[in-house]
This record gives structure tokens, sequence and C-alpha cells, in this order.
């Protein structure tokens, strides 16, 4: 009996001492990820020089400009990100919108589309989730044309998609794609109201990437001056106060000024990048001198629903926006 229980307690221990030595081979074939700090920066071009002169809207001065990002994606370059996967990348809570057939539209929507685009299909419609958004209902024509709806179903702003619509297969290249990507959540504001500003600190992978990517959004901070804008710029035109305000979500794909050039992550922690947000140039490309005070509350107001009758203006000012932001290291 007494041998019985030594052999019993000798292959116990031997039994734990194997468990140990291979539990220690497979975390060492199972290294971490190597990640490494980065810092991301914002700054604003206002400054003129002899090369770069304002053209247009010479009696501008820009006082403030603020912009919200929800999120900043990276995308790896050929070769890297195999298996790497973003924080809460099963995380499907932010997309609660519905999407709609052209039937399940509200009557008076459908009517308006029939009406005013009887030649132009629809590509998709969403009715939007969050009760704060200023639109409602979204919905994108073939064409590319955006129209926003109000709860009320009157008309809130209308814009163009320059690549149009997308198919399925556009929909099935968009999920590939997200598998080649690093995602950052925010939301994260920028105030350049001092010229530059840290946008965040973050760890990423250390890796090699081609292209920045952020999708501005509405601020959800009812404290902040972005709370249910996505830009914001204020100063003087003309010698009058002026505030020009976007509320849409958009995508900004950001690329330092040689395309070729990739971001590489090292291992050293030092790692730093800059958003460009080049206003010389968005003030040289749009026309505001013609902005007026509509009301004549002494404030000249840009915006998709503004009542100073500016509201194509506010478009173009976002466009800019988004044609002239460069990444720089």
């Amino acid at each position: 009996m007494k041998i019985s229980l030594k052999i019993f307690l000798l292959s116990l221990v031997g039994f734990f001492f194997s468990c140990s030595a291979d539990d220690d081979i497979s975390s060492t074939e199972l290294p971490a990820e190597e990640s490494s700090s980065l810092t991301i920066n914002a700054v604003r071009t206002t400054n003129q020089n002899q090369d770069r002169t304002v053209s247009f809207n010479e009696s501008i001065q820009i006082d403030s400009f603020m912009l919200n990002i929800e999120e900043i994606e990276f995308e790896f370059a050929d070769g890297f990100g195999n298996g790497i996967s973003s924080p809460d990348d099963n995380d499907d809570s932010n997309d609660d919108d519905e999407y709609l057939e052209f039937d399940e539209l509200p009557q008076e929507i459908q009517d308006y589309l029939t009406t005013n685009y009887p030649n132009d299909p629809l590509c998709e419609a969403e009715l939007e989730d969050d009760l704060d958004d200023p639109y409602r209902y979204e919905v994108e024509l073939q064409s590319g044309t955006e129209l926003y709806f109000k709860e009320d179903f009157s008309l809130y702003a209308v814009e163009t998609d320059d690549e149009g619509c997308e198919d399925e297969d556009d929909y099935d290249e968009d999920d590939s794609e997200d598998e080649d990507e690093y995602k950052i959540n925010g939301p994260f504001e920028i105030d350049l109201t001092n010229e530059s500003t840290t946008v965040v600190q973050v760890e990423i992978p250390v890796a090699e990437y081609e292209e920045v990517e952020f999708e501005m959004d509405r601020g959800k901070d009812m404290s902040s001056p972005l709370y249910q804008k996505s830009m914001l710029m204020t100063g003087t035109l003309n010698g009058m106060p002026f505030e020009f305000y976007h509320t849409f979500s958009e995508d900004f794909e950001i690329d330092y000024e040689d395309a070729g050039q990739n971001l590489v992550i090292t291992e050293e922690n030092n790692n730093e990048i800059t958003f460009q947000f080049d206003l010389i140039s968005v003030i040289n490309s749009v026309n505001m001198n013609n902005a007026s005070d509509g009301n004549g509350n002494g404030v000249i107001e840009i915006s998709p629903d503004d009542t100073d009758g500016n509201n194509q203006l506010a478009n173009q000012i976002k466009n800019a926006v988004k044609d002239y932001v460069d990444l720089i290291d």
C-alpha cells in the first residue's frame, strides 16, 4: 500500500513538471505583439509670406479652428499587420443606424425624391440612431447626391459624393480593408486656437503604414464648443465676426507630400506625426467675401443650416479643409 502511494505521488509530481514545461514552450511560441509609443500632433498654417498670400478674403482673420475626430485609422503597408487586430475590433455598438429600402422611407421623403430626382434611383438610406443629430434620415442616390432630412421630413442639406454610390462589391472590399488597418477610437478634440496641439499619445504596433485616415464626426460633449458640430472656425471677415461650423461625418485620408513615403513605427518609443491643416490654402480656394449676415444679428454664420443664406459656402469650406490637410513628421 505504501509502495503504491509513493508511485502515485511520484507520478503526480512528474505530471505537474511536464505540464509546466509544456506551458513554457507554448508561451515562447506565442510572443507578445510588439508596440511602441506614437505622439500625434496637429498644427494649423495661417501665416502669410511672399510666396503664400491670401488671394481671396484679404480681410479675414481666423481666431480659432476646432475638429472632433471620432476615430484614427492606420493602414498597414504590404507585408505588415498579419494577425494584428485593433482594440474593440468586435465592438459594433457604434453602428446602430438602420438601413432602409425606398418604400420604407416616410412618404414625404419618397415624394420629394420622386419629384426632384425622378431619374436618380436610390443607392441607400439610413435612419440615424442618435436623436440629438441635426438630421434623422440620410439618403444617397446613384449619382452620389446625398440628402439629409430632419425629423419632420424637411430637407436639412444636400451634398455630392464625388465617388458616387457604392455597390455591394465596394462594401465587401471595405470589409477586407478593415483587416489591414489598425484603429484608435476617440473622440479626440483638436483645438488649434493656439496654432498647435497634441492630439493623443498612443501605443501602436511596430510596423510600416502606407496611409493614415481619420473620421470627423459630431461632438457629444455638451460642455464643448464642438457639441453637435464636427468642425468649427471663428474669426472676423470684413470687420464682422464670423462663425463657420459643419455637422457631417467625413473621412479624411491624409498622406505625406511625397506619396511614396510611408509611416514607419520603430521600437524606440519616440515616434511622432503631425496633421497639418493648411488654412491659407483653404482661404485661397474659397471666396468668402460674398458671405452675408442675412438675419442681421451681427455675426456672419456659415453652416449647413444657417439662416444667413451661406449653406453652400459651408460645404465649400469643409471640402477645402479636407483637401488641404497633410501628414508631416
